[in-house]
């Protein structure tokens, strides 16, 4: 949302948690989480166009895009334990999302089950990214959001960077993307 921020300066970006230390630390100097060059966005944007709250309703409320990216760690019980992912924080969030909106969003799935970051060279891939993958439903809204995802993406990726796809075709492509890293 950092880099999104700075390369889109005309959009409004604030993130949310409902961690009052962690949004306290965003914040403030001292930064929650370490990554090369991360810090320097973050001082260039906020309190500009780049936000941190604890106001999780407000801000999903009055959102047009909402981007969720939340920890899913792997189970450590009952059916998958030790295998598949845990997607009690993601359904948590799509729950306060369906029961706050009082309007049309555009809810976009990062992709945290699996690794889609290396660590160290985060922000320097996502400023210069290979590809950006958007998938969407086959609707005329599916389409719409599609699209206005994409807008976001194309103030600084290519279009000919910029692949666009339904939702099957994303997943299985994160998949055997992840499987090639792997």
């Amino acid at each position: 949302m950092v880099v999104i921020a700075i390369k889109c300066p005309t959009i409004e970006v604030v993130v949310v948690d409902i961690s009052k230390p962690r949004i306290h630390a965003w914040n403030n100097d001292t930064l929650p989480i370490y990554e090369p060059g991360l810090d320097d966005v973050v001082k260039a944007c906020r309190g500009k166009n780049l936000f941190f709250s604890t106001d999780v309703e407000k801000h999903i409320a009055e959102a047009d895009i909402i981007f969720v990216s939340v920890n899913t760690p792997t189970k450590t019980r009952s059916l998958g334990a030790g295998k598949a992912a845990d997607l009690t924080y993601w359904e948590s969030a799509a729950w306060m999302i369906a029961d706050v909106s009082n309007s049309d969003k555009i809810d976009v799935d990062e992709s945290t089950v699996p690794s889609f970051l290396a660590e160290g060279t985060a922000t320097d891939d996502l400023f210069k990214p290979d590809r950006v993958l958007i998938g969407g439903r086959e609707t005329p809204e599916g389409r719409k959001a599609v699209q206005a995802i994409k807008e976001v993406y194309a103030y600084w990726v290519s279009e000919e960077n910029i692949v666009t796809t339904n939702l099957w075709s994303d997943e299985l492509s994160k998949l055997a993307a992840n499987a090639f890293l792997a």
